[in-house]
């Protein structure tokens, strides 16, 4: 049986995680700094400094296949074409935080979100 008690908790937890959820939507998760990093083959391609006055641009990326065209808008990024058989990078839509990437792996291909804050090529205790 639900009591008065449980019933606070529960709307209580409800109201906290959605105050929590909020709070990374709006503040992000890393403050500085974000770059998209663009790798062929496991080297980087190029590297772009976006924000919300970025650069609006289209990018063509030679791979094994032919060429993919990533298209950068300000603060967010999308593969606007790839030549590969399936075209799950293009069904990823448009990606914007630090820590999301759009993987096209026939061509061997990330894109990837990086916040200056937390990047590093050292090798973490997970990793290793």
């Amino acid at each position: 049986m639900i009591t008065k008690g449980d019933k606070i908790l529960f709307f209580s937890i409800v109201l906290l995680s959605l105050i929590m959820f909020t709070a990374f939507q709006v503040y992000g998760f890393a403050n500085g700094k974000t770059y998209l990093l663009i790798e062929v083959n496991g080297k980087l391609y190029q590297k772009v400094l976006l924000g919300r006055d970025g650069p609006n641009l289209t990018i063509p990326v030679p791979v094994t296949t032919g060429e993919n065209v990533v298209e950068v808008d300000a603060d967010r990024v999308r593969m606007l074409y790839a030549e590969c058989p399936d075209g799950d990078c293009l069904r990823q839509g448009w990606i914007s935080r630090p820590g999301q990437m759009i993987v096209c792996l026939p061509n061997k291909m990330v894109i990837a979100i990086q916040s200056d804050k937390y990047i590093s090529d050292d090798i973490d205790d997970v990793t290793f």
